[in-house]
């Protein structure tokens, strides 16, 4: 017969034969932690009244065996537990990034109505500000004004001072017999022929020098032309007498030269068709005296760059220095119109 092997039951932390723990069993007990060891078995094997379902910490330890309620509390924490994994916790799921640019939009809306009722506001005021603005300033450029001065430092070949007008006249004219280039300019009380004209000394220099060796009398002299205190319809008005100066030394400067680049005379022709182009535009705003002594000034350097830009001869070209000089004197006559 085969002996049957003694069986303990460990019970709380001491080993108790199975008979004595038999005998115990009526004795109540609210938690018992029991584990019932084998040699067949060879593991722990937890028998737990209250369910806890957790694995000793044991060597030898085999799978918990629980009783079924134990199984149905374990399984709703498990449940519990995935639940809760799957809910996103993130800082940056997808109802809080929902929940932003909800908000972002809502406030852009909000914001760009407030900017429009407030801009469209200021952009009306600064809409009428500006046209205020240009209003005032196109009124003061139609008012009145005064150049406060024009200066012109020229030097001239001079063929001689008249105390009479009709006395200089009779030698401009037989100045323009003979083929030369001669005008009459009122200097002050007395009269003047002027027969060469340059921007600078030496250019007159060189008109005087030819006239020597044809036999004329001549006299280099410093011609101050200036004039202050111009009265000038429209303000506007200003860069054209300017630029009506501006033009006439740079015809004067040309002139001295025998042959010009095609650069030069293409720039010298567009800066008077620009000057032109306004006289033509607001010729008709001015006094019939200023009008008048415009349309001559016009006339004469016109015809001087018509001389300028052609093909020249090699040595002086008179009927050119008459346009110059032409041109200097109805300048001049225009510049007396606004005094």
């Amino acid at each position: 017969m085969k002996e049957q092997k003694p069986i303990t039951v460990l019970i709380n932390g001491k080993d108790t034969a199975f008979k004595e723990v038999q005998k115990e069993k009526e004795s109540p007990t609210k938690e018992i932690a029991a584990a019932v060891y084998t040699e067949e078995t060879t593991g722990w094997e937890i028998i737990d009244s209250e369910g806890s379902g957790k694995i000793l910490d044991f060597k030898k330890v085999v799978s918990t065996v629980p009783r079924p309620s134990a199984l149905r509390k374990k399984w709703s924490k498990r449940r519990m537990v995935l639940m809760d994994r799957n809910r996103n916790t993130s800082l940056f799921s997808k109802k809080f990034i929902t929940a932003v640019i909800a908000a972002i939009l809502t406030g852009c809306t909000f914001g760009g109505i407030i900017l429009m009722l407030f801009t469209g506001e200021t952009a009306s005021t600064q809409s009428e500000t500006a046209a205020a603005q240009q209003a005032s300033a196109s009124s003061k450029a139609q008012a009145p004004a005064t150049i406060p001065s024009i200066s012109m430092d020229f030097h001239a070949a001079q063929n001689g001072l008249f105390s009479t007008k009709k006395k200089a006249e009779e030698i401009s004219k037989d100045m323009k017999d003979q083929g030369y280039a001669a005008s009459v300019y009122k200097q002050g009380a007395n009269y003047s022929v002027l027969i060469g004209l340059g921007n600078k000394k030496e250019e007159a220099r060189a008109l005087a020098d030819v006239y020597k060796l044809k036999g004329v009398e001549v006299w280099p002299k410093q011609l101050d032309a200036s004039y202050t205190d111009l009265k000038i319809p429209h303000k506007m008005d200003e860069p054209f007498i300017v630029n009506g100066k501006i033009l006439l030394q740079n015809v004067i400067t040309l002139s001295q030269v025998p042959t010009l680049s095609k650069k030069a005379k293409d720039s010298i022709m567009k800066d008077y068709e620009g000057w032109k182009a306004y006289g033509d535009k607001q010729h008709e705003q001015w006094p019939a005296k200023q009008e008048k002594a415009v349309r001559n000034y016009e006339k004469d350097i016109s015809r001087a760059l018509t001389r300028l830009t052609a093909n020249r001869p090699g040595e002086v070209d008179w009927p050119l220095q008459q346009a110059v000089l032409d041109s200097f004197v109805s300048y001049t006559k225009l510049l007396e119109v606004l005094k």
